[in-house]
């Protein structure tokens, strides 16, 4: 019995310093939080991605790196601070249609060892401060989901229109900041010119996947006279079509349109269609107008490849 004792309780100590050895030296990430969003997983993910803020703070944009990325699924990044470095670890999962779980594990690699020794015998700030920005991440995930509608409309195409249009490159999340930028100039332009509006403004997006940080694109205004189109520097004319695309219609701000790329982009993987990368918007609202966002409507076409 004696022995048996001593057995167990040697493999207690194994057992124990085992535990102890993963937990300081092994374990990937100092801490753990896991929670879920009412919310597809693209959203959360790019919400994730455009998130510059910490601890009330607002970051610069190059003080956050991303090292491996898989859209909706997966992210892997590096956020710099004045005084200490973060490794963070996101995992998305998608439930249903209207929950996604999240994984965000963090690691400070300055203080590996006193996080975890604090995290084991007290309230540690760390710990404090990764829960805190977890809560607040979660919380602004959900309000951005209230604040659009999307509605799956099927197969569909776009009509060849003659247009006036301005080129951009922007990064994805600044695309309706770059729109409002010019759209003073091209309005002024279809005025001046005497060139009649032939339908709502459009955007085409010249090539686009979900990887994609940064895009180019047309803002464009259809004309009903294309032969009176003069020279211009920045203003080209240009004829603007889609023959065979995914639809949906999203009602909200037009800042968060590109939400339905990733789940036309998503739909199209479910149907085995390849995508040309061509995306085509039609706002039908003017936003200077105010009123409710939620009543705004964008037609958004995701070309197929025939």
């Amino acid at each position: 019995m004696k022995n048996l004792k001593t057995k167990l309780s040697v493999l207690g100590l194994i057992v124990l310093l085992l535990v102890a050895v993963w937990y300081f030296f092994l374990k990937r990430w100092d801490y753990k939080v896991i929670f879920t969003v009412p919310s597809h997983s693209s959203l959360a993910y790019d919400f994730i991605k455009n998130h510059h803020d910490w601890n009330g703070k607002t970051i610069k944009p190059e003080s956050l790196h991303f090292i491996q990325e898989e859209p909706w699924v997966y992210l892997r990044s590096e956020l710099d601070l004045k005084d200490t470095t973060y490794f963070f670890d996101w995992q998305l999962e998608q439930k249903n249609d209207s929950v996604t779980k999240i994984s965000m594990g963090v690691s400070d690699k300055d203080r590996n060892l006193a996080n975890r020794l604090d995290i084991l015998f007290s309230h540690a700030k760390f710990k404090r401060s990764i829960k805190q920005n977890a809560i607040i991440i979660r919380d602004k995930i959900t309000e951005r989901n209230k604040e659009f509608r999307y509605v799956f409309a099927g197969l569909d195409s776009v009509v060849e229109v003659p247009c006036v249009v301005i080129s951009s490159k922007t990064l994805v999340c600044n695309k309706a900041d770059e729109m409002i930028r010019n759209v003073t100039m091209i309005n002024l332009f279809v005025k001046d010119n005497e060139l009649g509006l032939n339908g709502n403004p459009m955007v085409l997006v010249k090539s686009w996947t979900p990887w994609s940080d940064s895009i180019d694109f047309d803002f464009c205004f259809p004309i009903l006279y294309p032969d009176l189109v003069p020279i211009h520097p920045e203003i080209k004319l240009k004829k603007v079509s889609c023959s065979l695309a995914l639809h949906a219609d999203f009602y909200g701000n037009y800042s968060y349109s590109n939400y339905s790329w990733n789940r036309l982009y998503e739909e199209a993987q479910k149907r085995g269609a390849a995508t040309t990368g061509r995306i085509v918007e039609t706002f039908y609202n003017d936003p200077h107008s105010g009123g409710n966002d939620l009543e705004w409507k964008a037609g958004i076409y995701l070309e197929l490849n025939n």
